[in-house]
C-alpha cells in the first residue's frame, strides 16, 4: 500500500468515528438548554480536521484555541451597545466561573461556560478517536459507551434513541471489523488496499443483513419490569415532565403526573377513637395539568371552625377528640393542621403544656392554621365531628343553597368534549345527584382501570391530564382517580373540590379507649368531595382498593338501582359479580395485596437483571483487557520482589504473559528452545530471552541463591516485557 493508499484508508475510518462521535451529539437539545446541532457538528468536524493533518503540536494547539474563541463567539455574539469588548466579557466569564468550579457550586455556571466546557470535550475527543483508530485499531470501548449514553438518553429523556443505536450498531460493528483485521495483517507485507476493501464490503454485508433481518423479526413483550421509574426516584432524573419521586404530601400539585416509589418514613403517630382519613386542605381550580387554589387575600376567606354550622338532615355528627404527635424532634415541617372530618375546635390543646392556641381555617382551601401564622408544634390534640351521611337524605337533597358554585363547578375552556360526553353517558338516567356521583365513583373502581405508582405516563405538551388518564392510560395512583372523577362531576355541574391529606395509617395500638395508628408518607393520599346543601361537603373515594367513607343505608323508596349496569367492557360483568359475593374487607386485602407484590417484583427483578448484567459487562471487560491487566499485575509483583525465588516466579509470570500473547511452548520443548523459539517470533536478535532463561536454569537446578543476579535478571525481565508489549 502506498502512501496515498493509506491516507485515504485513515480519511474512511476516522470518518466512521466521526459518525459515531455525531451521535454524541443529537441528544444534546433533550439534556440542555442548547439546540443549535449544526453548529456543534460544524465545531466538531473542524476539530477532526484539525486532528487528522497530523500538524506540529504547537501550531494544532493554537488552531484549536482559535476555533474555541471563534465557536463561542459564533454561539454568544457581542451583545449591541455593550462598553467592554467581546474579548473582555469571555475572559471575566472564563475567569468568575472557574471561580465556581474551585468552589464546587456547578449550579451557577453560565451558559458561556458550559458550552466552552462541551467543546472542550469535542476537541478531545477528536484526538481520543484519532489515537484509537489511527493507532490502536481499538474501538470497541468508544463504541460500549456510545451505546451505554444513548440507552441512558432514550430512557430518561423523550429522545428517540432507535434509530441511532441501530446506526451505532452498523457503523461501529463495520468499524471494529475492520481495524481488528487492519490490526492482524499491518505485519503482512501482502496486505494490500484491495484485500481491506474486500473485507470490508463483506463484513458491511454480513452486518447489515443481520441488523434487517433483527428488525423485521417480531420481537417478544418486555420480560422484566420497566427500572426506569425506580432508577428516576433514586438518580432524581426526569423522562418529561414531573420527575419520579418518592410518596409523600406535597405542596405543589400544579403538574400531576408521573409514578413514584415507596417511602415509608413516619410522619405522626394519631391516637383517635376510630381511624379515617387525616385532611390537610382541600383544592378548587384544574387547570389541566393539575390543582391550584383560588386564593382571596381578604381577611373574609379566614373564619373560626366550625366552617359548616347549621342544621344538616343528611348526616349524623358526633364530636370526638384526636391526639396528634409528629416524628421526631425539632421544628414542624407543616405550617398548617391536619384534623379528620369536620374541624369543630377552634382551639388547638397543646399536648406537652396543656395551654391553647387560637386557630382559624380557610373557607377555601380548608387549612387549619394558628392565627399568629407560627407553624403548629409537634404535638397538639383537635376536637371534630366524626361524619356518618344518611344515603337517603342525599338522594333526596334539592341541590338549593347559598354555595359560590362557580368556584366548584369550573373546568378548563379547552377540556376534551369527550370527558363531558363520558360523565354524561355513565349518569345517563340517574335522576339524583348522588346516583350521579356513585355511577362515576363506581366506574373508576371498576376493572376498566388498574391501580399503579411506578409505570404511570405523564401527558405531553398541551394534553389534558384527566382526558389521558380517562381513554389512553387507565391506570395509575389517587390523583388519577380522584382529579378524573371532580372534573367529570363539575362537567354535570355538581359542585366538587379536590381533597388531599393522609389515609388512617396502619393501626399500632388498640385499647378500650383509643387507637393509636402510624402514619407515614405511604399514607399521602387525595379524595373528593361533593357539597350536598343537607349535609355540607360530603367525602367519595374513587381509588380502587382504598376503604372511603362511611355511609349509612336507609330503607328509601328508590327508582335507582345502585348496581345497575354501567357503559363498562363486556368481561366486566363477570369480574364484578365475584366480587360482591366476597366480603368487602377481603376484596381490599386481596388488592392491596396484589399491589404490594406487584411494587416488589418491579425492584426485585430489576435488581436480579442489573446483576447478571454487571457480572456480564465484568467479564466481557475483564476478557477483553485481559492483557493489559496481566500486564499491570506482574508489573506490580515484579516491583515488590525480594527474594530469589519471588524473581523465580516472576519468570514464569512472564511465560503466562506469552500465552496470553499466542506463543506457547510445547510439550517436547525445553526451555532454551522455547526462548529460542520465543526470540523468533517477536523477532528479536539481543537474546534478552535466553539469557533470562539461563540465570532462571541455573538457580533452578543449582538453588544456589548467591549465583543469582538479581540485577541482571531484572533488567532482562523488564526489557523483554517491553518487547512482548511493543
Amino acid at each position: 500500500m502506498g502512501p496515498k493508499s493509506f491516507l485515504i484508508r485513515d480519511v474512511f475510518l476516522y470518518a466512521l468515528g466521526f459518525i459515531l462521535l455525531l451521535e454524541w451529539l443529537y441528544p444534546v437539545p433533550y439534556i440542555t438548554n442548547g439546540s443549535d446541532i449544526p453548529a456543534f457538528i460544524t465545531i466538531a468536524g473542524l476539530f477532526f480536521l484539525v486532528t487528522l493533518v497530523r500538524l506540529p503540536m504547537i501550531v494544532s494547539l493554537l488552531l484549536r484555541v482559535v476555533i474555541i474563541i471563534g465557536a463561542l463567539f459564533w454561539l454568544f455574539p457581542p451583545e449591541p451597545g455593550s462598553p467592554d469588548s467581546w474579548f473582555t466579557l469571555l475572559a471575566r466569564h472564563l475567569f468568575e466561573n472557574s471561580i465556581l468550579v474551585l468552589s464546587g457550586n456547578v449550579v451557577e455556571l453560565s451558559a458561556l461556560f458550559r458550552t466552552f466546557l462541551f467543546i472542550v470535550l469535542l476537541s478531545i475527543l477528536s484526538y481520543l478517536l484519532h489515537y484509537w483508530i489511527i493507532h490502536a485499531r481499538k474501538i470497541l470501548l468508544f463504541l460500549i459507551l456510545s451505546i451505554i449514553y444513548v440507552g441512558a438518553i432514550d430512557s430518561f429523556t423523550d429522545y428517540d434513541g432507535n434509530a441511532s443505536i441501530v446506526r451505532m450498531f452498523v457503523v461501529g460493528l463495520i468499524l471494529f471489523v475492520t481495524l481488528r483485521v487492519l490490526k492482524n495483517g499491518e505485519g503482512n507485507t501482502a496486505f494490500s488496499f484491495a484485500r481491506l476493501g474486500k473485507v470490508m464490503a463483506l463484513s458491511s454485508v454480513l452486518i447489515l443483513t443481520a441488523a434487517a433481518i433483527s428488525f423485521v423479526m417480531p420481537k417478544p413483550e418486555p420480560q422484566w419490569s420497566d427500572p426506569v421509574p425506580y432508577l428516576e426516584s433514586i438518580l432524581g432524573f426526569s423522562s418529561g415532565g414531573p420527575p419520579t419521586q418518592r410518596i409523600g404530601y406535597s405542596e405543589d400539585d400544579s403538574r400531576l403526573g408521573g409514578g413514584f416509589v415507596d417511602d415509608d418514613t413516619p410522619v405522626f403517630y394519631a391516637r383517635i377513637e376510630e381511624g379515617s382519613y387525616w385532611k390537610g386542605e382541600t383544592k378548587n381550580v384544574y387547570t389541566g395539568s393539575g390543582w391550584e387554589l383560588s386564593l382571596n387575600d381578604t381577611n373574609e376567606t379566614l373564619q373560626t371552625p366550625p366552617l359548616q354550622e347549621g342544621e344538616r338532615t343528611a348526616v349524623i355528627r358526633e364530636e370526638r377528640e384526636a391526639q396528634l404527635r409528629f416524628y421526631g424532634e425539632g421544628e414542624q415541617r407543616f405550617n398548617h393542621l391536619f384534623y379528620p372530618g369536620e374541624l369543630v375546635s377552634s382551639e388547638l390543646e397543646l399536648m406537652n403544656t396543656g395551654e391553647t392556641e387560637p386557630i382559624v381555617i380557610h373557607s377555601i382551601s380548608n387549612q387549619a392554621t394558628l392565627v399568629d401564622g407560627q407553624a403548629p408544634p409537634n404535638q397538639y390534640e383537635v376536637t371534630y365531628y366524626d361524619q356518618t351521611f344518611q344515603v337517603g337524605g342525599l338522594r333526596e337533597d334539592n341541590q338549593t343553597s347559598d354555595l359560590n358554585w362557580e368556584l366548584y363547578t369550573e373546568v378548563p375552556d379547552d377540556l376534551p368534549d369527550r370527558v363531558r360526553e363520558l360523565a354524561e353517558e355513565l349518569t345517563e338516567g340517574r335522576d339524583t345527584v348522588y346516583d350521579q356521583v356513585i355511577a362515576i365513583e363506581n366506574y373508576l373502581r371498576g376493572p376498566s382501570f388498574s391501580y399503579e405508582t411506578e409505570d404511570v405516563p405523564v401527558p405531553n405538551g398541551n394534553q389534558d391530564y384527566v382526558d389521558q388518564f380517562l381513554f389512553e392510560t387507565q391506570r395509575g395512583y389517587c390523583d388519577n382517580f380522584s382529579t378524573a372523577m371532580a372534573v367529570m362531576l363539575r362537567t354535570l355541574d355538581i359542585p366538587t373540590r379536590w381533597v388531599k391529606g393522609f389515609t388512617e395509617g396502619q393501626q399500632v395500638e388498640v385499647n378500650d379507649e383509643y387507637e393509636e395508628y402510624l402514619i407515614s408518607n405511604n399514607n399521602a393520599h387525595s379524595w373528593v368531595e361533593v357539597y350536598f346543601p343537607s349535609a355540607g361537603w360530603v367525602s367519595f373515594e374513587p381509588t380502587p382498593s382504598f376503604s372511603g367513607f362511611e355511609f349509612e343505608q336507609e330503607q328509601v323508596d328508590s327508582n335507582v338501582d345502585e348496581t345497575e349496569e354501567i357503559p363498562v367492557p363486556e368481561n366486566q360483568n363477570d369480574s364484578e359479580e365475584q366480587q360482591e359475593e366476597r366480603p368487602e374487607e377481603d376484596v381490599q386485602e386481596d388488592e392491596v395485596a396484589d399491589i404490594a407484590t406487584t411494587t416488589e417484583r418491579g425492584p426485585t427483578g430489576f435488581l436480579v437483571f442489573g446483576s447478571i448484567a454487571f457480572v456480564l459487562i465484568v467479564a466481557i471487560v475483564v476478557f477483553l483487557f485481559r492483557k493489559t491487566f496481566a500486564i499491570r499485575y506482574i508489573k506490580a509483583k515484579q516491583h515488590t520482589a525480594n527474594t530469589v525465588d519471588d524473581y523465580a516466579t516472576s519468570f514464569e509470570r512472564l511465560m503466562w504473559v506469552l500465552r496470553l500473547y499466542g506463543i506457547n511452548r510445547q510439550p517436547h520443548q525445553t526451555l532454551k528452545e522455547y526462548a529460542h523459539n520465543v526470540e523468533s517470533e517477536l523477532g528479536l536478535e539481543d537474546q534478552t530471552m535466553i539469557r533470562l532463561v539461563e540465570v532462571y536454569e541455573r538457580y533452578m537446578y543449582s538453588r544456589n541463591a548467591q549465583r543469582f543476579d538479581k540485577k541482571k535478571f531484572d533488567e532482562n525481565w523488564k526489557k523483554m516485557l517491553n518487547q512482548i508489549t511493543s
